[in-house]
């Protein structure tokens, strides 16, 4: 187990989940009631081949929720609700896990420590993960832009538009500040995508492209006479004021940016900065 034990992944006091929050707050939930027994199930010492694999599941389980929590917590908005099907497809395969393993543990401890674990196993086999109505209608709108799979272009395409606004509006994407933080999720997804997931890929480029594009008119309710004066606004600009705006969005990230850390120094993990690393020369 100390092995099992060193990968722990730590959820960090400010984790404020952006998107499927509900869900995630039942992960949470669970995690915390069960990191408070967990010490004493293991201090039983379930010696058996079958309570030991238990135990190490269990653990795994629990990492991969604090995981899950993490990936809604840092992800982009957009990319979290059009995958909000997949995401509650994990909960419950974490959920059933964790149902899982618990009862085969609930026969190897003593009846009081039983008696705790029944009540966690009671809770877990009643609670639904359901993705919340607005993150769904946000992805459903931005997953039927998707798949007509438009060509990019200069001029306002009313559809994306209007999809965009809507998404950004139930996402809560409606300040400057929140447009420049999704813009930067969206860059750190595609930093550390594998040529391997080509789809992916393809989504976040087009999401980055829709947000560049449509930026400045997905703060909150726009006006036609809004709408209009974008539609001059990409008329009239001209190659060099482009590349003029993304260097200025960029510069305003870099504003949020801290110097990144060697990876030896990233839990391989959560990928989150070690207290204490040890780097062992080759």
């Amino acid at each position: 187990m100390q092995n099992e034990v060193a990968n722990v992944v730590e959820l960090p006091y400010y984790c404020s989940v952006k998107v499927h929050r509900l869900m995630c707050l039942d992960l949470m939930k669970f995690i915390d009631r069960i990191s408070q027994i967990f010490s004493a199930i293991e201090s039983v010492r379930p010696g058996c081949v079958s309570g030991i694999q238990a135990l190490c599941s269990l653990q795994n389980a629990m990492e991969k929720a604090k995981l899950l929590i993490l990936h809604c917590s840092y992800s982009s908005k957009i990319y979290l609700a059009i995958t909000g099907d997949k995401i509650m497809l994990r909960c419950e395969k974490i959920r059933s896990a964790l149902e899982l393993c618990l009862s085969q543990l609930q026969n190897m401890v003593p009846p009081l420590l039983a008696s705790q674990i029944s009540r966690i196993v009671d809770d877990l086999r009643v609670v639904t993960f359901t993705v919340e109505s607005s993150e769904d209608e946000a992805g459903k709108v931005v997953l039927a832009l998707i798949q007509q799979d438009m060509a990019a272009s200069d001029s306002v395409n009313m559809l994306e538009l209007k999809a965009l606004q809507l998404a950004a509006l139930r996402l809560h994407i409606t300040s400057h500040m929140a447009l420049l933080i999704e813009k930067r999720s969206i860059k750190k997804l595609l930093d550390k995508i594998l040529d391997t997931d080509p789809t992916k890929k393809k989504i976040l480029k087009y999401l980055l492209y829709l947000l560049r594009k449509y930026g400045k008119s997905i703060g909150g309710h726009r006006t036609e006479n809004n709408i209009t004066q974008h539609k001059k606004s990409l008329n009239q600009s001209t190659e060099p004021e482009m590349q003029v705006e993304k260097a200025r969005e960029e510069a305003q990230l870099d504003v949020f940016d801290t110097p990144e850390p060697p990876d030896e120094f990233l839990c391989p993990l959560s990928e989150r900065l070690m207290y204490d690393p040890v780097i062992i020369a080759n």
